[in-house]
């Protein structure tokens, strides 16, 4: 009860006598300045003894104007005689606010600009938030989202929200209100009509993007520490003071323990922590053969190097994750994780390291922000959930924390195309590509001539063809040294202690092979973290977030229901689980944590909505792939390759002279020219395949970008979609027809005896198109161009339609030039705020004080 007191029982001064708007402005002048024309009162009127809530524009510092709520007593004479709750409702650094207007009798609808137009119209719903947010909630954590809503926005029950974004934005915008529904007119004569109790439009759906109040369910510690940090009489530095007086008792506590009774039994330990006791043993066996590097794939990698001088049994050593019941795999390909533990504190014996590698040619990354933060400098937040599309969600296989929240650096953040946060000089970025590449590294230097942090340029920086990337503090290790930026604090101490905080620390790190790892360890420093992912041989490593509750890594296996038998066993409580999937009817995931000391706020945790942004990944399929429904199974022997994973795959269907074929291309890897990337389709490219042809038809095959990577479809294509191939709708005349099959492969089949109709339906095919004599595939082997039987196949490369090999890594170092910096020259920088900004009388988080070294 202290906590809601110490929210509410706040106040501001008088305000002169006059009217409203000016009053108010008066009372609130140490706060926020007040558009003295934008105050709009609602719901209960305001008094000398009853305060009313209110509505107003305003600024906090010299940027856009935001949207304030505040409660009032207000004399008859028009004074302000008291304030309460004042709140800043949206916090967009870089979106104008216009005054709201009341729509109807529980509704407001205010439009936003951005760089002088039009980018958005939100309404909100003064009522409250939606009941359906907090739906299947226990009554803990609605007690505690109320206490959340009575602090961000001075209500219990909290503001509704629908935000209709502009698409494309507009130079202008008439409004037009009625009892229930507001008109809008964008430019010219685009119309727009809203409805406030739904979130469709009424009209012109097409010229805007919808988005409703997502939330996910608090844990409880951390929403306690959190709710009191936000509290402005505390704020964070008492909070860290305190966490790290509690983290070094602890701390001490468990060293003595050990000291006394001696180091644990680690072998048994870790078996128990990675679930390894009362594994079948053909599994086990099985297990560690997979866990053997393929000098073909280069995967699994090597050992890591034991940190400790006598290690345990196993240590360092990779163990295949493989028949899993609660991972999923893809069916033929090689095991897409492994993990192994160290032991990296002689002075903390129960103090272990548990990793999990993954091949990122077979296991894609992907950044999701949460529903609360970050948000995004025009107001929006993102969904906090992994997509429920059937694609992402049948080859999701696992999720893990991220970062530090934007309260504790305000370091970057982009998830599917959109910026939340832009990206700080130097810091240490986790990036995905539009194709799928990853790359971490150290983030870019700032433009010529700059000294002084900006969104406006940081957001400039970001290469085009960025499609996700997250930031946190410096890099832990680069190119096989810890700490190369001289970074003294890594969170969880008081500014200017001189020890580092031992406590539960994460991290994800690039491999000098390319394989991309994370990092868990309990009571450890950011030092141990740095000695785990030199021991992994990592070239790049990042922190990520830190504390029991906030960090851990999940795997999953999410199917349609019936697609599995059942599990031989009822899943550990705590450890493992089977679930509905929120939000997507007739879809079950099952699960596990990777280790089984890990205890997140909520588990499950990333297969859920959640309010704190977190990493999620996918399979990729890879080929040779699934057998065709008759049995006959794909083969990638004696076929050209861009490396692995391999580019083509073939089938026989039939026997002798009778045979017909069916090949698999995966195009990620064999590009079809008129889309491959420039590195790709220039001289210096290698053409693996040709269509001997190019014909014309009605029937058309095309491809259209998607966030990461892009999906192929046969048909009539949207109009962001290039067209690959065009042709007929395939016959029993046809002697050779091209399809896409539900993986996403680009399937040719060539008949001999057989109708291309049926071998399309055998390959998963629904719809494709056919071929003309002559038009054929023929691949490039040895100098040769040959036909999926082998024989040669002339080729005219003038006329031809190329794919063209992929031959560049699945991951690498983000920008390589860059090169570690004296603590004094990135600090100013990284400290900067756009966002989520300290009060003024606190010290800045990473400045270091006399005692601390500068170089």
């Amino acid at each position: 009860m202290f906590l809601v007191g110490a929210i509410v029982f706040r106040a501001s001064d008088y305000g002169d006598a006059g009217e409203l708007g000016p009053s108010l402005a008066e009372a609130l002048a140490r706060e926020v300045a007040v558009d003295e024309a934008g105050v709009v009162p609602f719901g209960r009127p305001a008094g000398p003894l009853a305060f009313g809530p209110m509505l107003f524009r305003g600024r906090e510092t010299e940027g856009p104007a935001d949207l304030f709520y505040v409660e009032a007593r207000v004399g008859d004479d028009g004074t302000v005689l008291e304030t309460r709750r004042l709140r800043n409702l949206t916090h967009t650094s870089s979106a104008d606010e216009e005054v709201p207007q009341l729509l109807g009798e529980g509704h407001a609808v205010y439009a936003s600009r951005v760089g002088g137009r039009y980018d958005a119209v939100t309404i909100l719903d003064l009522r409250g938030e939606p009941a359906a947010l907090t739906d299947g909630w226990p009554q803990r954590a609605r007690w505690q989202n109320a206490v959340t809503n009575l602090q961000e926005t001075g209500r219990f029950v909290g503001v509704g929200r629908r935000r209709y974004a502009l698409d494309p934005s507009s130079e202008t915008l008439a409004m037009t209100l009625g009892e229930d529904r507001v008109d809008l007119v964008l430019g010219d004569d685009v119309r727009v009509s809203l409805d406030p109790e739904r979130l469709e439009p009424l009209a012109g759906a097409d010229h805007v993007r919808t988005s409703a109040m997502e939330k996910g369910m608090p844990g409880t510690i951390t929403w306690v520490v959190d709710s009191v940090r936000n509290l402005s009489f505390v704020g964070p530095e008492p909070i860290a003071w305190l966490e790290h007086r509690v983290f070094g008792v602890k701390d001490a506590l468990q060293r003595g323990w050990y000291a006394m009774v001696g180091g644990p039994d680690t072998a048994t330990e870790v078996a128990d922590e990675l679930g390894l006791e009362g594994v079948d043993e053909e599994v086990a066996r099985r297990r560690l053969e997979l866990a053997v590097t393929d000098p073909e794939l280069g995967w699994p990698p090597a050992p890591a190097t034991p940190v400790v001088r006598v290690p345990a049994e196993g240590e360092g050593e990779w163990i295949a994750v493989t028949d899993d019941p609660y991972v999923g795999s893809y069916p033929g390909a090689p095991p897409p994780f492994v993990t192994t533990y160290l032991q990296v504190d002689p002075d903390r014996p129960f103090t272990r390291v548990y990793v999990v590698a993954w091949d990122p040619r077979q296991v894609q990354l992907r950044v999701m922000t949460g529903t609360r933060e970050p948000e995004s400098a025009t107001g929006e937040t993102g969904p906090g959930r992994v997509p429920r599309d059937p694609e992402t969600l049948s080859r999701v296989v696992a999720g893990f924390n991220g970062g530090f929240q934007s309260l504790h650096g305000e370091f970057g953040m982009m998830s599917e195309g959109r910026v939340y946060l832009p990206p700080k000089p130097w810091a240490a970025t986790v990036a995905v590509r539009q194709d799928g590449r990853v790359a971490m590294g150290s983030w870019m230097d700032p433009p010529a001539g700059v000294d002084e942090y900006q969104e406006r340029w940081a957001t400039e920086q970001i290469p085009d063809d960025f499609a996700e990337f997250r930031q946190n503090l410096t890099s832990v290790v680069e190119d096989g040294e810890w700490n190369p930026w001289r970074r003294w604090y890594w969170g969880a101490a008081p500014q200017g202690d001189d020890e580092q905080a031992y406590i539960d620390r994460s991290g994800v790190c690039l491999t000098e092979e390319g394989f991309l790892a994370y990092f868990w360890g309990k009571s450890m420093g950011a030092e141990e973290l740095g000695k785990a992912m030199l021991a992994v041989r990592c070239v790049r490593g990042v922190h990520l977030d830190m504390n029991q509750r906030h960090t851990g890594f999940e795997f999953y296996d999410v199917f349609r229901d019936g697609d599995r038998p059942p599990l031989a066993e009822r899943p550990r409580g705590g450890r493992e689980f089977q679930v509905p999937v929120e939000g997507a009817s007739g879809w079950t995931a099952r699960g596990r944590l990777l280790a089984r000391t890990m205890s997140p706020m909520r588990f499950p945790r990333y297969i859920r909505r959640d309010g704190r942004d977190f990493f999620y990944l996918t399979l990729k399929p890879t080929l040779p792939g699934r057998a065709l429904e008759d049995g006959s199974a794909f083969d990638t022997s004696g076929l050209p390759h861009a490396g692995w994973p391999h580019a083509f795959a073939r089938a026989a269907v039939g026997e002798g002279d009778a045979r017909s074929w069916v090949v698999r291309i995966d195009p990620t890897r064999a590009v079809p020219a008129p889309v491959a990337p420039a590195p790709v389709a220039t001289a210096e490219g290698r053409p693996l395949a040709y269509l001997t042809g190019t014909p014309d038809g009605p029937v058309e095959l095309w491809t259209a970008p998607k966030t990461i990577g892009r999906r192929w479809g046969v048909g009539s294509p949207p109009d962001e979609a290039t067209v690959v191939v065009r042709g007929r709708a395939p016959s029993a005349d046809d002697g050779a027809a091209l399809g896409v099959d539900p993986d996403g492969f680009l399937v040719y089949v060539e008949a001999n005896g057989r109708s291309v109709v049926d071998l399309l339906a055998e390959a998963g095919v629904e719809s494709g198109l056919g071929l003309p004599e002559g038009v054929r595939l023929a691949f490039a082997v040895e100098g040769h161009t040959i036909a999926p039987d082998s024989y040669e196949r002339p080729v005219d490369p003038e006329v031809a339609l190329a794919f063209m090999a992929e031959e560049r890594p699945a991951a690498e170092v983000l920008f390589p030039e860059v090169e570690p910096r004296p603590y004094v020259h990135w600090y100013r920088m990284q400290d900067a705020r756009v966002r989520y900004f300290r009060d003024s009388d606190r010290p800045p988080r990473f400045t270091a004080d006399a005692g601390v070294p500068e170089e």
